[in-house]
């Protein structure tokens, strides 16, 4: 299609644009109509003050076709008549509103005529509500036509076209009020957001509003000779809409809460448990179950390598995907875990299980990948998780150990060794000051730590939220022997009793300090460790 739009542009300044710097809804109506064009592939481009207040060409039934549309918001106590639409200014030829709308038809393209107004219309007018495609037979338009058909015979636009063929081709809307318009075009932005695949904030899409309106208020600004930036194309239109959907999806990716999950199964069965308040001790036991006559080995080994990446990888890169669907970075995973040193697999095994349990179980967030710190020259890891509980957030800073039977006795020792040191002054600011580090709370849900994770925060302050978890899972005597149908009784046993014998060990050193012990037994520590591994490195 041509689009030489010099002549259209020399009439533009007559609609008036020092008038109306100081009025705003007709931007507002311009910024629907370009929403109208990113939607609809027949309009080709938007223009802002050229030979009208706003023209759209378009394409229909593959005929050239100008949309002349005007904005009008003067105020009445009436609604829009006919006797008004028809009214001359001094008996003037051409000054009446319907007639200076006709008169902009001046270039023999097909015309169509759009009038946006904030007052509504008397039920004469309503037939121009109607949308175009369904004005078929429509009689009381019909009726219409032939009003403005006796009006004004005389006047006759450039192309040759009388006030019949204006009302055939007039279309009407109310806006109302300014605010109305605004929310209902954000609103619009929304809709499309979303059929990007983007859930932005209403407050996002108020900034992405305000850049829309401030673009078509310029392009209705500029004067006549300016005639190029008083345009924009479908093909220019959908590029900013691009930049924007671009710019809302980094925006995203750099606030998304990575550790928000839903439907996501639980895996582990609860065997018992056992919160004693008075002794800020807790026990938590967890099942790996059969599958008929098989413990669920290979099933546990997958869920736990669907957590990998949370474990090992920091938020800002768990933002670009999915969750869980970073499954397909275990490399990236394994690489991160391994920066730190030889994997210890067994260790591994059990900072996922406590991770998964703690995430499903306990609703909880990591704050950080890991932390780890040297103990005699030897890497150690603990976790670190945020728990919204009722009464108030806690942090959790836990330890985690898969044990055979030959290394159960040591292991716990080593642990409880580790959570006594754990519990001095320095050894506390060290651990706050790389959860600071490698805190990203733009990704984490609204917390109210800010003032205990502070490089000046008290660490008194942060032993009153402080729980400690420790899950052993270890070689279970009960599992040894297989599935039989009364396993779980003697497994709930078997962990009640574990529970007593590791409380019977913290001793008075870690009574100020609430302490929850996980326990999952599994049938064979060094078999489970091996086909870890062997599905870890595929």
């Amino acid at each position: 299609m041509p689009n030489d739009l010099s002549n259209i542009a020399a009439s533009s300044d007559a609609g008036g644009i020092a008038a109306r710097k100081g009025f705003r809804i007709q931007d507002h109506v311009a910024a629907r109509l370009a929403l109208e064009m990113i939607r609809d592939s027949t309009i080709l481009q938007l223009e802002c003050e050229t030979g009208d207040d706003v023209i759209l060409r378009r394409i229909d039934d593959g005929k050239t076709v100008i949309e002349y549309v005007q904005v009008k918001t003067t105020e009445a106590d009436t609604k829009w008549s006919i006797k008004e639409l028809t009214a001359r200014t001094d008996s003037k030829a051409g000054s009446s509103v319907c007639e200076k709308s006709l008169l902009c038809d001046k270039h023999g393209e097909i015309a169509w005529f759009r009038l946006v107004s904030t007052r509504a219309v008397i039920n004469s007018l309503q037939p121009f509500h109607r949308a175009r495609d369904k004005r078929a037979n429509y009689a009381p338009l019909t009726s219409l036509i032939t009003s403005f058909s006796n009006k004004h015979k005389a006047t006759v636009s450039k192309s040759g076209r009388t006030l019949a063929d204006w009302a055939s081709n007039m279309l009407w809307e109310v806006e109302g009020e300014e605010d109305a318009l605004i929310s209902r075009n954000i609103n619009a932005l929304l809709k499309l957001s979303g059929g990007q695949g983007l859930n932005p904030s209403y407050e996002a899409m108020e900034q992405v509003y305000g850049e829309l309106a401030q673009k078509v208020r310029t392009m209705g600004d500029k004067p006549s000779v300016d005639v190029e930036q008083k345009i924009w194309t479908r093909h220019d239109c959908l590029k900013w809409w691009s930049s924007q959907v671009e710019r809302m999806r980094k925006a995203a990716t750099e606030t998304v809460k990575v550790y928000q999950i839903s439907g996501i199964q639980q895996f582990f069965s609860e065997i018992c448990s056992m919160d004693e308040e008075a002794i800020q001790r807790a026990l938590y036991a967890y099942d790996v179950e059969f599958d008929g006559d098989v413990w669920r080995r290979d099933e546990l080994t997958d869920h736990l390598l669907d957590w990998l990446p949370e474990i090992a990888l920091p938020p800002r890169t768990l933002a670009n995907f999915t969750h869980l669907a970073a499954r397909r970075l275990p490399g990236e995973a394994l690489k991160a875990w391994e920066q730190r040193g030889a994997t210890d697999i067994p260790q591994l095994i059990a900072a996922l299980m406590l991770h998964a349990i703690l995430r499903l179980h306990f609703g909880a967030e990591p704050i950080a990948c890991r932390i780890f710190f040297s103990v005699s020259g030897t890497m150690r890891a603990s976790s670190a998780h945020i728990v919204q509980l009722p009464e108030g957030e806690e942090i959790w800073l836990g330890r985690s150990r898969l044990v055979t039977a030959s290394s159960h006795e040591d292991v716990i020792t080593e642990v409880l060794t580790e959570f006594r040191t754990a519990l001095t002054r320095d050894v506390l600011k060290e651990e706050r000051e790389i959860i600071i580090q490698l805190r990203e709370p733009r990704h984490l849900r609204d917390d109210k730590l800010d003032a205990i994770l502070s490089s000046t925060g008290k660490t008194s302050d942060l032993l009153k939220i402080l729980r400690l978890p420790f899950l052993v899972a270890y070689d279970s005597a009960t599992l040894s022997k297989g599935f039989e149908a009364a396993y779980l009784g003697r497994l709930k046993a078997e962990v009640e009793n574990e529970y007593e014998r590791i409380k019977a060990l913290l001793g008075e050193e870690l009574a100020s300090v609430q302490i929850s012990l996980f326990l999952v037994p599994v049938e064979c520590a060094d078999t489970l460790a091996k086909e870890f591994e062997t599905k870890l490195r595929k």
